[in-house]
């Protein structure tokens, strides 16, 4: 798995991002490798953030008007959603149930601080577990319609499910930020440490600045195949936006307790690398003095490697598992049931003849 940017999406970043001769610079020979019609999904995403910054330093090109469009729609879109997350906003608070914004919706609205500059995929909220049959039925009355089984949410390894429109638009629920099942109160320090805005007279909380830049560097962890262009551009945004908001001594916390160390050292490293943020070089040191557990170190090796065995792929299943029991300690029967939950099998026994019938086809 590769999660360097090539040349391209380097120059693309910097221009969307840094000030300047050197956006500038970036920018005329990004002009020159790539036709605009043509550029790959995921740099579409930076083009209403390319607009802002070549508007901002008066650069005149052919492309601006067209830059322009691309941010325009982004605006249109954004703000359909935006009246989906009133609505389900407006249905929580009257059962008062509080609600966190994250990802998509919660950068756009608090950290790019404009509807143009960043598209909105799907919608992504957390709340507590006590609330989530009720916040299931009340999405369900609004017309969501859930993707998977409805479990009780205090079941073991449960901790989201997702929903669908009739417009086919996407949106998650969670209860826990990664996928700690077993601890009820995994997420107590991120509430605790949240902001509290509103969207129109809607109170919602946003992760605070050193939470949500280590949730957009790790969520998902190396198995993620998110563009890493949009997960850089996330964290630069946060950085820029919010420097002094940013608690360089809790991220290493952070990466310690959760076990990603590797993955938060490769994000930052790139943010050195391509755009040579201040907090890049003042934390890589500290983050290559930390020790990394072997956990990390065998995961990272499992994922990064080139063989695709049934073997690999079963391996792969269990680091999911220890992530979400938080041990490196091997339970064979917790690790059955957690097979048992994930394909949704009714008895334990089934699970030794599902791996030999599905070949280990994860």
């Amino acid at each position: 798995m590769n999660f360097n940017l090539n040349q391209e999406q380097q120059l693309l970043l910097q221009a969307a991002l840094l000030q300047g001769e050197a956006a500038i610079n970036s920018w005329q020979k990004w002009r020159t490798l790539v036709n605009i019609d043509d550029v790959d999904q995921d740099s579409y995403r930076l083009l209403p953030l390319l607009y802002r910054n070549l508007s901002a330093h008066n650069v005149t090109d052919s492309y601006i008007g067209r830059l322009k469009g691309v941010y325009r729609r982004a605006w249109v879109e954004n703000q359909v959603w935006f009246q989906k997350i009133r609505s389900i906003l407006g249905s929580f608070q009257e059962a008062d149930i509080k609600i966190m914004l994250l990802k998509d919706p919660a950068l756009n609205l608090h950290y790019y601080q404009d509807y143009g500059l960043r598209y909105i995929d799907h919608l992504d909220f957390l709340i507590n577990s006590k609330d989530v049959l009720t916040a299931i039925k009340l999405l369900q009355e609004l017309g969501w319609i859930a993707k998977e089984k409805i479990s009780n949410p205090t079941v073991p390894f449960s901790h989201y499910i997702g929903f669908e429109n009739e417009s086919k638009q996407y949106l998650s629920l969670r209860w826990h930020l990664f996928a700690d099942g077993f601890n009820e109160n995994a997420e107590t320090e991120f509430w605790q440490n949240a902001i509290l805005t509103q969207v129109n007279d809607f109170p919602v909380y946003i992760l605070s600045a050193t939470d949500q830049l280590f949730y957009t560097c790790v969520f998902g962890g190396l198995t993620n195949l998110i563009s890493p262009i949009s997960r850089l551009t996330d964290a630069a945004i946060i950085i820029q936006s919010y420097p002094s908001e940013i608690d360089q001594d809790q991220l290493l916390i952070l990466a310690q307790k959760y076990r990603f160390i590797l993955q938060l050292k490769s994000r930052i490293m790139q943010l050195q690398e391509i755009l040579n943020l201040p907090i890049s070089s003042s934390i890589l040191p500290e983050l290559k003095k930390l020790s990394i557990s072997q956990f990390e170190h065998q995961e990272y090796q499992m994922i990064t490697g080139k063989t695709n065995t049934a073997l690999n792929r079963l391996k792969m299943r269990y680091f999911q598992y220890s992530r979400i029991v938080n041990t490196d300690n091997f339970n064979l029967l917790n690790f059955f049931s957690y097979l048992q939950y994930l394909w949704g099998l009714e008895n334990l026994w089934q699970v030794p003849i599902q791996v030999i019938i599905r070949g280990i086809k994860l």
